[in-house]
Order: C-alpha cells, then structure tokens, then sequence
C-alpha cells in the first residue's frame, strides 16, 4: 500500500514549507507565494488548463506555469497497429486486460489480434524518451522561457509546438512516433514490439531517429554514451569547429549504484537537474520509467507516462491536442528510491554554453570530460593475461574508479569446479572460459564502476 500511495500522490498533496527552493530543469523558484490569493471570479486557473489549477494549493504560480508547459507524452491507445513479431510478445495479454478500457482490448481482439494498438505495459521507457526529446526540441524552437497561454484558443496557439507534437503522433510516417522507436528498436537493440525498451536502446533511437530527420528539428547532432556519463572534448571540439552554434543533444546511460542510487551521487545528481542545460532523466523503477523534471529538496519531481490517453493523431482540436500533452499533474520520489539505471538528457547550444557546462561539472561525480575518448582494449591484443601476475593484483580498488572486468582463461591445475571467482563488483562474476590460449580472440573486456570495494581475485594454485 505504501508504494500504491507514493506513486499515486497527486498534485494537491506535495508537502513544502516556506522556505523551500524548487527547481525545474535549471529555473528556480520559491516553493510557496506570499500572495495566495485566488483570482477574480474565484479560481487560480491558467485558461484552457485551467481545471489543474482551480484549487488554491499554495504553490508557487510560475511554477506551476513552468511545470505545466512541459511536454509530457503518455500510454495512449487505439493508434495505429503496430504488427507483432513472430516471436515477439502478444499484443493480449493480461497486462493489457486490468490496465485498458475493456472496449479498446476488445477493438484489439477483434480487428487487430496480431498487432499492437496500445503500448500500455510495456511502452513507458519510449515515452519518456519521447518526452525528453520533446523538450529538448521545444527548448530549441520556443526557447525556454515559453509558457502555454492563458486563456489559450486555437487561434493563439503556438504554430511551432503543434507542429512539433505532431512529430510525436503515434503513426508511421510520424518521425519521433513510438512506431518509428519501435522499428528503430527491432534494428538496433533487437527489441520487438510489446518489448519494455532499456536506456541503450532508447537512446539509440532517439540518435538514430534525429539523424535520420535531419536539420529541421534544430539538433545538429546526438551524442551518446550506453554505460557511462563519459564526455570528450575532441568529439565536441569536432562539432563546433564546423558550426560554432551547433545545437548538440548528449544522451548519458548511467548506472549510479546497485539497487538504489548511492549517496555519493546525490549532490551530483541534484545539480544536474538545476543544470540549465537539462532536459530532464528518463528512468524511475525497474520496468516502470519514469520523467524526472524537478527538485525539493532531497525530492526529485517527475511526470507519470502511465495514464492511458487516446490516440494523439485521432484528436482534431488543436487546443485539446495541446491539451493532451501539457498534464500539470506531476509526483516527487526520495532519491533514495529511485533506480540507479537512468538516461541522463543534457541539451549544449553552441560552443560558449558548452564551456559553460564543462565548468560547472567539473567536480561532478557523474559526469566524466576528458580530452579524447581512450583507445579500444582488446584482451586478445596481449601476449598474456598480465593482471592474474600482476603483483598490483592484490590490492583493493578504491569505490568510484572504473576497472576492467574480463573473462578469466583457466590456467593449469584449475578444475571445472572452480568456473566463478567473486570479484564484488556490481554482483558481477569472472567465468572460467576454458583452457588457457594466448591466441583467443573471443575475450570481450567490459568496464564497470566500482561501488564500494573490489576484492582482488585470487591467482590460481597450480
């Protein structure tokens, strides 16, 4: 019940005192106003969205403009069918059954049965990666001082944001539509449709999807990185020397500790969301993504993608389209509680703002800039397997350092029985491969970060 009631905390219930500061992606503002009286005619409303603000909660109004001018994608159902792989998943199942409308599982059935018209149970990673994008790109076409109007009508609307939430459709022909990530996923990740999606392969999509639309979404290029928060320099000097202003979208796999995020990334963390380079966190809980966009204190404030809304392309007013895609309606998570598997969106405009955040990360435990990316280490480049010998080998690994982790070839006198050596890091375990080769080309060496302590592993009696 308990985790039932955090995930469910609505709008009006956040707690926040006086003197508390909250940040949404790198703008802060004081939790509560002074002046909390509601408006004339009796409602706090912000016109068309209005409803989400018609009670008086106390909090800060351009925070709440700020939170609710977010683009926000969520589940959506009976859009276009996505057709299932042969040896994915099916598209009715039983998660399918409690969580959808019952007429939209029995649309499915009937006139689908072979192909996905909804992505609840298994679409949240896309559409946080969706979201993240959508406000890398809105920062960029309406800059980040944009609010959604009040009193908003069809004919006040941002021409530029309709245009850009129509990339988001969930059709074909869409650029940035889950059925555009989904076959993106399939070529890239392997991932099927009604497959939940990682960081990798999202921000693989995500790369892929932006180069293949080119210049009109203003994102010049995508740089990723699957397992670190690695940066280099000479990538981004590359950039810049042809176009100084080159708007450049780094998307950052991390994993910040083993089940929750460690301490030592708190501060780190909280710095990076009121970074005014951020667009945000795509992660939350095992299997269940979440868009982090703000910061109370050690509280991190995200936007929820699992309420089931319909068909984006299906809905014809342009204000309810909008509608749709700003839902103020945003939760908090400890720290402590959130996942420590994350996609980290940071958006650089030009060479100037580029320095200015390699600055700011410079004592950064997450974030990593070096010069140039290290040379590709390949175990079977060696004549030997040097760290079993190593007289270094005996010695702990201090917490935050990066190691190589590789598989162990058996030397003489090992038996089959001894096939694991516990290495405790990251609950990663060293198999024995087989039988000692010099010449073995099939070694993969993978880096991790080391959390606490490494225990060296021990050299083979003989």
């Amino acid at each position: 019940m308990d985790f039932l009631h955090r995930v469910s905390q609505q709008f009006g219930e956040l707690e926040c005192n006086d003197n508390s500061v909250v940040t949404v992606l790198g703008k802060s503002y004081g939790a509560i106003k002074g002046d909390t009286e509601q408006d004339e005619g009796g409602a706090s409303g912000y016109g068309v969205f209005g409803q989400l603000f018609n009670r008086n909660f106390g909090w800060n109004r351009q925070f709440l403009a700020d939170v609710e001018s977010i683009i926000h994608f969520t589940y959506r159902t009976r859009f276009e069918p996505i057709l299932r792989d042969p040896e994915g998943p099916s598209p009715l199942n039983f998660s399918t059954l409690f969580r959808d409308n019952p007429l939209n599982t029995l649309d499915n059935a009937l006139n689908h049965p072979d192909s996905f018209c909804s992505d609840i149970g298994w679409g949240c990673m896309i559409r946080t990666g969706q979201t993240l994008l959508g406000n890398a790109l809105q920062r960029l076409k309406l800059g980040r001082e944009y609010r959604v109007p009040e009193n908003a009508t069809s004919e006040i609307l941002s021409s530029k944001e309709l245009e850009l939430v129509s990339w988001f459709e969930d059709k074909h022909d869409a650029p940035f539509s889950l059925h555009r990530f989904v076959e993106k996923g399939r070529k890239l990740s392997g991932k099927s449709a009604g497959e939940w999606f990682g960081p990798s392969a999202t921000s693989l999509s995500i790369k892929a999807l932006v180069e293949e639309f080119g210049y009109e979404s203003g994102i010049d290029t995508c740089i990723i990185s699957t397992d670190s928060a690695d940066v280099y320099e000479e990538e981004m000097d590359q950039v810049f020397d042809k176009k100084s202003e080159a708007n450049i979208l780094l998307l950052l796999g991390v994993k910040l500790g083993l089940s929750g995020v460690n301490e030592r990334y708190w501060d780190s963390l909280k710095q990076l969301l009121a970074s005014p380079q951020s667009v945000g966190i795509s992660g939350g809980r095992p299997s269940s993504s979440l868009y982090f966009f703000g910061l109370l204190e050690d509280y991190l404030l995200y936007l929820d993608p699992h309420s089931p809304q319909t068909d984006l392309a299906g809905i014809e007013s342009p204000v309810e389209k909008l509608r749709s895609v700003h839902y103020a309606r945003f939760n908090k998570m400890h720290i402590s509680e959130m996942d420590p598997s994350m996609l980290i969106g940071v958006l650089i405009q030009g060479r100037d703002d580029w320095l200015q955040w390699r600055n700011s990360v410079e004592n950064s435990q997450i974030f990593h800039v070096s010069a140039t990316r290290p040379q590709e280490f390949y175990l079977d480049d060696d004549d030997d397997v040097e760290s079993l010998h190593s007289k270094e080998a005996n010695k702990p690994l201090i917490g935050g350092d990066y190691v190589d982790v590789a598989p162990m070839v058996q030397l003489a006198g090992v038996s089959r029985d001894d096939a694991y050596y516990d290495v405790k890091c990251k609950n990663q375990k060293i198999v024995v491969v087989g039988e000692y080769d010099n010449s073995a080309t099939d070694m993969e060496v993978d880096q991790v970060l080391v959390e606490q302590e490494t225990v060296p592993v021990p050299e083979p009696a003989v």
